[in-house]
């Protein structure tokens, strides 16, 4: 069974496949196959393992909250709620009043972060098994970025989070 976005995307590639139009229906395709592909990933050790479907593009985050879990800058993926699924002992540790972290209950990998206000939980892209047709977007929360360290990369740079319908629906 098709996902509503497949089935949006299918209509706009024949739509586009009618008026000839090869560059944008490149563009829908990627966008369709990174919407209804299944990612998984596990831990460092192996004992905690995941699936999401529909991951959003990848994200680097600067806020004080991934400098303080990492020392350094997380780079993220945003998946629906109800479109991951997780295998095994995850930790949830508090870091606000508002969102928490999923480490691995074994090895203590750092996984996920989660703000329950929000319908995405973010998938750190280094837990990936492959990473086929997600692309970075861009660094959030450049404010609080560390000053022993530049952004050369060329890519969009946001004070906080991008303006909706930059980041994509699951940021």
């Amino acid at each position: 069974m098709l996902t509503r976005a497949a089935r949006t995307g299918l209509k706009i590639i024949v739509l586009l496949l009618q008026k000839g139009q090869a560059k944008a229906l490149a563009a829908v395709e990627e966008a369709v196959v990174a919407a209804v592909k299944t990612y998984t990933g596990k831990c460092l050790c192996g004992a905690v393992s995941f699936s999401a479907e529909g991951l959003s593009d990848i994200w680097y985050c600067h806020c004080k909250q991934c400098q303080h879990l990492t020392g350094l800058y997380i780079a993220a993926a945003g998946v629906k709620r109800d479109h991951l699924t997780i295998s095994g002992d995850v930790n949830w540790l508090p870091i606000s009043e508002a969102s928490k972290s999923g480490h691995c209950g074994s090895c203590g990998s750092y996984m996920f972060w989660d703000e329950a206000a929000r319908d995405t939980v973010s998938v750190l892209a280094g837990n990936l098994d492959d990473t086929e047709g997600l692309s970075v977007k861009g660094h959030i929360f450049v404010k609080d970025k560390g000053p022993y360290y530049e952004i050369t990369d060329g890519l969009p740079q946001f004070e906080g989070f991008p303006p909706q319908g930059t980041r994509g629906e699951t940021l």
